[in-house]
Parts: structure tokens; C-alpha cells; sequence
């Protein structure tokens, strides 16, 4: 532990942590891309400042993967990770150094490092990787701006808040931890008055501003299904949605890990006498957690949402414990433990002769979007003409980069309804397109769709099983003469 309290110790620790977890991926049977994986790379195809449900920077990031290793094979995808998480835990290393001392740093770094939602996230690449990045940036040029006022500090927190804005919206919570450290204690309300912060929010705003203009362009699809997923049910208030927003916290930052947490922040002595260091953490870790669960209450809000808060936490925790080490050591024993259940619990069953069973499967939406996808691709192959259709977007994803190579695929739009999805808004059938199709569909068939096409034929279906239990079948049609959307009289 000595040893890890010094920088590049501890960024190898976190390297080979996070080699580990890309190795894990590849020895567990039957795991593919997640249809959410295959329509990031999707996007990857033709980079842009925006798409249908999400800023650009993963697909980016997935695109300049593919350049660098002229491949965009699952290993590659998957590899982000591998490089973005140890220089997010060696930043959260830097922070708890710069605020306390680094033991306290080192304590951090492992509570993040070791994190469950960490463990899920190397293998099930998602915009939270590069959120993490920026939001643990943004948290130590925002320290080292209001200690030293220098405009370097200033003008990289901008830059870093624009990151994370691209990565994932949710990094406008920032602002909300900005809000409550400066309002929160008499001595720190200067800060709003300080010109540099709006000029750091400024950076921050150009940096968006490109993602705003592509929505501008395209009807604010981005911002208008953020804002349909939020929007109030029949009921004012959603207990129920609360509960589990907040059980879905102990499998994010780990159950001691969380209970450590709340129990450090019932002893904590009130706000006005804390130490403008505890002041720091907790505006950007309690404060943005009550504002996530009053949203959890009266609309929607994801689990994962809070994850970019545990960067503070894991220093507020690493600090408060720090003349309690036994208990940090078993919360990070504790999270270790089940990462590793978690990567290796499939193949100890198979092992013992137990059947995996879909219900205590984790990787369940993991498993065999490869093999439909392959036999679309020979199903097309065989027919030789035929171009893909479909009326799924989760099952479009994966056929797009498993049935490779494929000519210029169509999805069904219902008529008269919006996009919604990216293929929807990218790639509808569209009047004129005759075909042949191979139309690939959850079945049964809808009626009203076949009968949009002047000739349709069954197929053998698309069928898979990766174990008793949990199998993928898929309906598989030659439909060609497209009539167009609407009945005709």
C-alpha cells in the first residue's frame, strides 16, 4: 500500500486492473456486442457532432480506435476502456493527493478503480467512459482554479466540462456542484463574481455549440427524447422509482463502499464549520445526489446517472476513513470480490454441472446478437441480391455489424409517426424502394406489413440458443415491390 501511494505504482495497478477486465471478456462464452455497443459503432460509421439519443464522443472515440488499429473488430471497441480508466483513477489519485495527502489519494484512486460499475462498464462500452474522464479533470482544474485563480486552470476546466458535455449530457450536473459550493458557505460566494468562471462556462458552451447547431438541424431529435423519457407518468410522485434508484447505488459504488459513505455523512460536522476541502466534496457528491434523487421521485432518472458523482465520493470517503483503513480495505476487498463473481460466476457454474439459468444471467443482453447476425449474412450471401429490412432498432444494430457487408439497408417506419430511432431517422424505407428485402422481424409478421410488398416469401428462420433457456428467434422474409406505407383504395 506504500508503495501504491506514489503515482506510476499505481497507474500500473490500474493498467494491469484494467487488463484483467479485458481479458476476462474474451474467456466468457458467448458474449458479443450489446445491440447498444453495435449502434455506437454505427454511428462511428460517419462521424458527426450528434446523433439520435446521445452527444458524439463515444462514437468518436470508437472511430478513432478503428483508424488507429485499421480494425473495428469487438476487440478493439472494447479496448477503450482498457485506456480511458486508468488515467481517470490516476486523476482521482491527483485530486485526493492535491486535497488531503497521497494516502488519501491512493485510498481514492482504489475505491474508484474497484468500483462494480466498473467492472460492467469494461466490458459493455458506453458513454460513461469518457464522462468519467472529463468529469474527474473538471474536478481537478476547478480545485486548482479556486486555490490559485490562474487562468490556465480556468480556461482547461472549460475545455474539460465541453468534453464531458459531448460525452453525456448529465455532466451539466457539474454545474449544480458549482452552484452548491459557492452558495453553500459565506466565504465562498465570491466565486460567482469571479469573470474567469463565466469565461470557463463560456469555453464549455463552445465546445457544445456545435452539438446545439446539429440539433438544430435536425428538430432537436437529441434534446426532445432526453425530454420524453423524463416527462412526468400518471402520478406526481414515483416512490417506487426512488427505492430503486437508490438500491441501484450499492451495485454502482459498491455495498461498504456506499455504506461507508452514508455513515461518514452522518457524522459529519455541519456545513458551516466542515473544511472548505469537505465543503468541496460534498457539493459535488451529496448535493448532486439529492438533486438526481428529487428527479428519480417526480419523473425518471437512470441509475447510472450518479455514477460521475462517486469520483468525489471515493475522495470524501478515502478521507474520512483515513484513521480507519480496515474498513477501506474490506470495501475494496468486498468490490473486488464480486467484479470477479461477476466476470467468472458462468463458467464456475458450468464447472460444477449447475445450468445458467436467464433470470442470474448479467450478460444475457450480451449473448447471441453474433450468431443472428451471421446467419442474416448467409441468408443474404445466399440469395445474393437481397438488401437487409427490418423493425427493431436494438436488432437493426446488431445485424448491421454482424451481417456485414451490406447494401444499403432500410427499416420500417410506422406511418405518420416520428423517428424513433437513429436508423429510423437515418435509413427509412421510403417509397421507391423495391428491393428485394431480406425483412427480419420479431414475429409474428405483422399482416399490414407484408402486404405493403407485391411479393413476400418465407424464409428458414434466424434461430439461436446460447444456453437452455435463453434463445433468440427471429422471423426472416423475401419481401420485394414495396407499395408504399399507406393502403391503397
Amino acid at each position: 500500500m506504500n508503495l501504491l501511494a506514489r503515482p506510476w505504482p499505481l497507474f500500473l495497478l490500474a493498467v494491469a486492473v484494467s487488463l484483467y477486465r479485458y481479458w476476462a471478456w474474451t474467456v466468457t462464452d458467448g458474449i458479443s456486442l450489446s445491440s447498444e455497443e453495435a449502434l455506437y459503432w454505427t454511428w462511428a460509421q460517419a462521424p458527426d457532432w450528434g446523433y439520435y439519443s446521445k452527444p458524439p464522443m463515444i462514437a468518436w472515440l470508437i472511430h478513432l480506435a478503428g483508424e488507429l488499429w485499421a480494425s473495428d473488430a469487438e476487440r478493439v471497441i472494447k479496448a477503450i476502456p482498457l485506456l480511458l480508466h486508468p488515467l481517470t483513477t490516476l486523476l482521482v489519485y491527483a485530486l485526493g493527493r492535491r486535497l488531503y495527502d497521497s494516502a488519501t489519494g491512493r485510498n481514492a484512486a482504489l475505491l474508484f478503480l474497484l468500483m462494480p460499475s466498473l467492472f460492467w462498464s469494461a466490458i459493455m462500452v458506453t458513454p460513461d467512459v469518457p464522462l468519467l474522464l472529463a468529469w474527474a479533470s473538471a474536478l481537478w482544474f476547478l480545485w486548482a482554479a479556486v486555490q490559485g485563480n490562474r487562468w490556465r486552470d480556468w480556461l482547461l476546466l472549460g475545455l474539460c466540462c465541453g468534453l464531458g458535455l459531448l460525452s453525456r449530457y448529465n455532466m451539466a450536473f457539474f454545474v449544480f456542484g458549482v452552484l452548491a459550493f459557492a452558495l453553500g458557505h459565506p466565504t465562498e460566494h465570491r466565486l460567482l463574481l469571479n469573470p474567469r468562471l463565466y469565461v470557463a462556462a463560456g469555453i464549455a458552451a463552445l465546445v457544445l455549440l456545435p452539438n446545439v447547431l446539429w440539433n438544430l438541424d435536425h428538430d432537436l431529435v437529441t434534446y426532445r427524447i432526453h425530454a420524453e423519457i423524463s416527462q412526468l407518468g400518471e402520478s406526481l410522485l414515483h416512490p417506487r422509482a426512488l427505492f430503486e434508484f437508490l438500491v441501484a447505488q450499492f451495485g454502482i459504488f459498491g455495498p461498504l463502499s456506499l455504506a461507508l459513505l452514508v455513515l461518514g455523512l452522518a457524522r459529519l460536522p455541519m456545513w458551516r464549520r466542515a473544511t472548505r476541502e469537505l465543503r468541496f466534496l460534498l457539493a459535488f457528491c451529496a448535493a448532486p445526489l439529492l438533486l438526481i434523487c428529487g428527479i428519480a421521485l417526480l419523473t425518471h432518472a437512470s441509475a447510472t446517472w450518479a455514477t460521475p458523482l462517486y469520483l468525489a465520493a471515493a475522495v470524501l470517503v478515502a478521507a474520512l476513513y483515513r484513521e480507519q483503513r480496515q474498513w477501506l480495505l474490506r470495501a475494496l476487498a468486498l468490490n473486488a470480490v464480486l467484479g470477479v463473481a461477476l466476470y467468472h460466476y458462468p463458467a464456475v457454474l458450468k464447472a460444477a454441472g449447475k445450468p445458467l439459468e436467464p433470470r442470474y444471467d448479467a450478460f444475457q443482453q450480451l449473448r447471441g446478437w453474433d450468431q443472428i447476425g451471421y446467419q442474416a449474412q448467409r441468408e443474404i450471401q445466399e440469395y445474393g441480391d437481397l438488401r437487409l429490412l427490418t423493425d427493431d432498432g436494438q436488432l437493426t444494430a446488431s445485424l448491421l455489424y454482424y451481417a456485414r457487408p451490406l447494401q444499403d439497408p432500410r427499416v420500417w417506419v410506422l406511418p405518420g409517426h416520428p423517428p424513433q430511432d437513429h436508423y429510423q431517422l437515418t435509413i427509412p424505407l421510403q417509397p421507391g424502394d423495391n428491393g428485394p428485402f431480406l425483412w427480419v422481424t420479431a414475429g409474428p409478421a405483422a399482416t399490414e406489413v407484408l402486404l405493403r410488398f407485391s411479393r413476400f416469401e418465407r424464409l428458414p428462420d434466424l434461430e439461436t440458443e446460447s444456453y437452455p433457456g435463453l434463445r433468440r428467434r427471429y422471423e426472416a422474409w423475401r419481401v420485394e415491390g414495396f407499395k408504399g406505407y399507406e393502403p391503397r383504395s
